[in-house]
């Protein structure tokens, strides 16, 4: 599939196999299963700083591509992990007045991109009564769980500032006792993958997080370029701790 963004970035999106443990900045992403990522193409024109001239000239522009896209997010893509390989580049072309070298590039980005239905462990980091539960895979945080997306029965416990869930754990006669759980900041849960949007206003590529001057007063508000929304509605997700490894009765709630 092929597009073409207004940053001039042109990329072709396919579906392949990673092992995490052996990608930088994957500490932190988690999956039932295997974990998904997306190969990108894109091209872009790489500046060359001359303290990199000594190096080899691929191996150099890898290290300046990963410098740039590893870590943040590339609106309409996802979250850059790393360079996978470099397909192509041009000879290295001086401009008057800059001692670096430009070259166009041709490579293949590894990003963190998941699809609707994939299912992704993670750590609830804030509660929110109008947002719901948020989550944090670890390196990627703009992750909301919307009230209506949670259990049935969900409340907000407005004292302790914390989604709840009533749970029945019901015998195969249909008894059983209601137990109130609540889903604490930093408890480990499951949840499914609803939808994936971007902002595609924001050009590329954008930080995780926005540094700012403490001395100027509170941090401005800041838009991040993509936004997961995840569910807990079904059985098996939510608070690992809901679900026992062996469980006998059916849980409802």
């Amino acid at each position: 599939m092929l597009r073409t963004l207004s940053c001039s970035l042109t990329l072709r999106l396919d579906r392949i196999q990673c092992n995490p443990t052996g990608a930088v900045w994957c500490d932190g992403f988690g999956s039932g299963g295997d974990v998904m990522f997306v190969l990108a193409e894109l091209r872009d024109a790489v500046r060359l700083i001359p303290e990199l001239f000594n190096k080899d000239y691929g191996t150099a522009l890898t290290s300046m591509l990963n410098e740039k896209y590893a870590g943040r997010v590339v609106p309409g893509i996802g979250m850059g992990i790393q360079v996978h390989n470099i397909t192509y580049y041009s000879d290295a072309v001086l401009h008057p007045g800059d001692g670096a070298s430009f070259s166009t590039v041709n490579f293949n980005l590894i990003v963190f991109r998941p699809f609707p239905g994939e299912l992704l462990r993670g750590k609830i980091k804030a509660s929110d009564v109008e947002k719901g539960v948020q989550v944090s895979l670890g390196v990627f945080d703009n992750v909301w769980v919307p009230p209506g997306h949670l259990r049935q029965k969900a409340t907000f416990d407005s004292v302790e500032k914390l989604w709840t869930n009533e749970l029945t754990y019901e015998d195969d006669d249909g008894n059983g006792e209601a137990e109130r759980n609540y889903l604490d900041h930093g408890g480990d849960v499951l949840m499914t993958v609803v939808s994936v949007e971007f902002d595609l206003t924001t050009k590329p590529p954008f930080e995780n997080s926005t540094a700012y001057d403490p001395r100027s007063g509170p941090p401005p508000p800041v838009t991040l370029p993509m936004t997961i929304t995840g569910s807990f509605a079904e059985d098996g997700l939510g608070p690992t701790n809901w679900w026992p490894e062996e469980c006998d009765y059916p849980l409802s709630g």
